[in-house]
């Protein structure tokens, strides 16, 4: 028998009992349609909280530090045992297999203000390696350029625009206010920083890159015990602007990046002693002397990918250094979601037994009423095999037919879920959605994976069902077959 005439005989079979072939097919339909609508439920709700956690940093930055502990033995780490943030824990962690670029970095030990034309706002000023930096955030830059290594450059985070403000003319507006009987600030011009009261995302975005600015740094020291300032300019040049960072971190936004050159000189000049050698604080010394012997106050890696932060991580802890990232909870977000996908398969399963035993049913329905049909093609040369394979491929394509039409529902349902979601903004109650893009604020989706296993598996259940059916027609004798009534 050709494959094309099985094919055919098929079929034909199917559309003759074509009522019957439908409601058999229903239960394989609502099966279907239950497991694809829970997982792509699970598989959405599992989206949805992995963009969440990646709102609050990204999974592939991890911050590096010294560890103090000893979990093992249950003790702090002596100093001279523990990890030192130098040049040397550079090239340690740049060894490390899955690490893509390491970032050391310094602060400026106070508070710098950065003033470009009449606007100016306080910033946090990080010195980098601009050579081991390069390759960390050569992706990284919206606008400009990265720094080349001159002393008198700076890279600005995102934000930083939005936070420069033009206090002469908030100061021009408060007095037209004052003088039109407006409410009183009670404030008298009173200077302070941070986001404006309208919010800093609200503010017009300037465009700082290639203009020259000033770093204006302020000290403290004291003369007779009575406390001095003292202030330092130095001008730049601003080359580049990062791109928004993940999560809007305030302290990301207000960022500047500089040189090791200039932060190590600033630290210098900040730290100088002026007056009483005692006057300044342990804490001044011991960052002194960290200024001297290089030691960074933070090292930022980055992992070449998602999948190899867990083999990072562990790497990392048994070199001696503490590492935390949110990607470490991604595996508890696994195994909860797992459990939940296998709950909610389990639960739709039940209607596809109940299927099976319908399709079985209704192949064996089919045996008796076929029975002379099954004789007579026995006697004119039909094999066992022929005969099992016409009943498989028959039970085969009820449950195809039940899981294509499954899936459709499925997918119909999914929809449904979408949109009543984002009209009743289930998501941002659920404090999901947090991403920009439109699949990530999405309950539920279908991924190509999950369709096609709905209809393969709903293809096996077909003929998983039709074995004992096709097995008890081949054993059929002919003469008896053809006898039959």
């Amino acid at each position: 028998m050709k494959w094309t005439d099985s094919f055919r005989i098929v079929w034909r079979n199917l559309w003759r009992m074509k009522l019957r072939t439908a409601l058999t097919s229903v239960g394989v339909m609502i099966g279907t349609a239950a497991i694809v609508a829970m997982i792509a439920l699970s598989l959405g709700l599992k989206d949805n909280a992995v963009k969440s956690l990646e709102n609050f940093g990204n999974l592939t930055e991890l911050p590096v530090e010294p560890m103090y502990w000893n979990e093992e033995r249950n003790e702090p780490i002596p100093d001279d045992e523990r990890k030192k943030l130098n040049m040397a824990a550079v090239q340690e962690l740049k060894a490390v297999p899955g690490i893509a670029a390491v970032m050391p970095m310094k602060r400026l030990y106070e508070q710098a203000k950065l003033k470009v034309g009449r606007r100016e706002g306080y910033v946090e000023l990080i010195g980098v390696d601009v050579r081991e930096s390069a390759d960390y955030r050569k992706n990284d830059i919206e606008k400009g350029t990265y720094l080349s290594g001159s002393p008198q450059e700076i890279v600005i985070a995102y934000g930083v625009a939005r936070e420069l403000r033009d206090l002469e003319k908030e100061k021009r507006e408060e007095r037209r206010r004052n003088a039109s009987g407006g409410r009183q600030s009670g404030g008298g011009g009173v200077e302070y920083w941070g986001p404006p009261p309208d919010m800093v995302e609200n503010q017009p975005t300037l465009n700082l890159v290639d203009k020259a600015a000033t770093l204006i740094v302020t000290r403290e020291y004291r003369v007779d015990d009575e406390p001095k300032y003292e202030k330092k300019e130095v001008r730049v040049r601003i080359v580049g602007q990062l791109i928004q960072a993940e999560g809007n971190r305030y302290q990301d936004m207000r960022s500047v990046y500089a040189p090791f050159e200039m932060i190590k000189e600033l630290n210098d000049w900040v730290m100088r002693s002026r007056g009483d050698e005692g006057s300044v604080s342990p804490r001044s010394r011991e960052q002194a002397n960290q200024q001297n012997e290089l030691v960074f106050d933070q090292i930022t890696v980055k992992v070449e990918s998602r999948e190899q932060v867990e083999s990072v991580v562990k790497a990392l802890k048994e070199k001696g250094y503490e590492v935390w990232s949110p990607a470490r909870e991604l595996e508890t977000i696994n195994n909860f979601f797992f459990v939940i996908q296998l709950v909610l398969g389990g639960i739709a399963a039940i209607s596809l037994l109940v299927a099976t035993i319908g399709i079985v049913n209704t192949m064996i329905m089919s045996i008796l009423e076929r029975t002379k049909e099954i004789g007579i093609m026995k006697v004119i040369g039909a094999t066992v095999f022929n005969i099992r394979w016409l009943f498989l491929m028959e039970s085969g394509f009820i449950g195809l037919i039940g899981g294509l039409a499954g899936l459709g529902i499925a997918w119909g349902a999914v929809e449904l879920v979408n949109f009543l979601g984002s009209s009743s903004d289930v998501m941002q109650t659920m404090g999901m959605g947090f991403g920009s893009s439109e699949e990530s604020s999405r309950l539920a989706y279908i991924p190509s994976w999950l369709a096609l296993f709905a209809i393969g598996f709903s293809f096996i259940i077909g003929l998983l069902a039709g074995i004992f059916p096709a097995i008890r027609a081949s054993r059929l004798s002919a003469l008896q077959a053809i006898r039959s009534e």
